[in-house]
Parts: C-alpha cells; sequence; structure tokens
C-alpha cells in the first residue's frame, strides 16, 4: 500500500478527483469511501483500491476522467453498464456495487480482485501453453457472460483482464 504523502502527489498529479476528493482526518476519500492506492489508468480515468467502511470491504473504485464524465452521453453509457453488470453473476465478471457521481466525476464501486491482469502474469515466468488456455478461456468465459447479458466491454486485451 502506498503512504499517503506519495498517494497525494499521485492523485494531486492525475487531478482526476480535484473535485469529490476529500482530505478528512488525514485521509483521502471519496464519499464514504477511504482511498488506499492506484491500482491503474486508463484512457477513461484512474481505478483506486479502496475501502467501503459501511460494508467493512475493500473495493476498486473506477472515477472517470471529468472532462469525458462530463458528457451526458458518457454518463448514460456508464450508467447502462454499471447496471448490466450489476444484474450479471458470473465467477469470470467482476461485480458492480454502486455507480454513483460525485463533484462532476462518475465513479463506479467494484468488487475488488487481488492479483495481477493476463499480461502481468504472462510476462512474469513462461507458462505452459494448456496453463494459458485455461486462463484465456475463463477470460473468455466472462466476455462471453457478458456478451449474452447484452454488454460490450470496450477495452478487452490482457493489461486489463
Amino acid at each position: 500500500m502506498s503512504s499517503p504523502a506519495p498517494l497525494q502527489q499521485t492523485l494531486d498529479a492525475e487531478a482526476p478527483l480535484d473535485g469529490p476528493l476529500v482530505r478528512a482526518e488525514g485521509a483521502l476519500r471519496i464519499g464514504r469511501f477511504l482511498v488506499l492506492e492506484v491500482l491503474g489508468r486508463g484512457n477513461m480515468g484512474v481505478v483506486y483500491a479502496a475501502y467501503d467502511e459501511a460494508l467493512d470491504r475493500r473495493v476498486a473504485l473506477k472515477v472517470i476522467r471529468r472532462d469525458i464524465a462530463g458528457r451526458e452521453s458518457v454518463r448514460r453509457r456508464m450508467l447502462r453498464e454499471a447496471q448490466g453488470l450489476a444484474r450479471l453473476s458470473h465467477p469470470n465478471v467482476v461485480q458492480v456495487y454502486e455507480v454513483g457521481e460525485l463533484s462532476g466525476h462518475v465513479f463506479i464501486a467494484m468488487e475488488y480482485l487481488p492479483g495481477r491482469t493476463i499480461g502481468e502474469w504472462l510476462a512474469a515466468e513462461p507458462r505452459d501453453w494448456r496453463a494459458i488456455l485455461d486462463v484465456f478461456v475463463q477470460a473468455g468465459r466472462g466476455l462471453a457472460a457478458a456478451h449474452a447479458a447484452k454488454l460490450v466491454h470496450r477495452d478487452f486485451k490482457p493489461k486489463s483482464v
């Protein structure tokens, strides 16, 4: 876990949370979520590990960039996708717990899954083709379940799976 100073510097440098980020009693917060660390960055925004104090669990918090979230079409799409994912229950698809808006930023609170992306897993060491096939089949099953629910993953690649 990152210490508060480097995390604050990362947040300040990225500025995706210039509105909803609140420092309360030395902690960084997005609404009721306590920000723990940056998990990843993408074209749409930043994903943070966070702690949901109300439900006593760790979550992944995806915060959409303000310049994108300000578009009504993007907000509607994110809401539809979050609603669809919230209805979908599959062992290879992350669960969505909440979608919201705070100070012009759209955020999605999702199941936190510790571990690596498929890309990191592949790069870590040589893998037997059977192991690779097994992992890719699992990912494909999750993607197929999403497609069956009429959801489209717009960024399906080893770095984001």
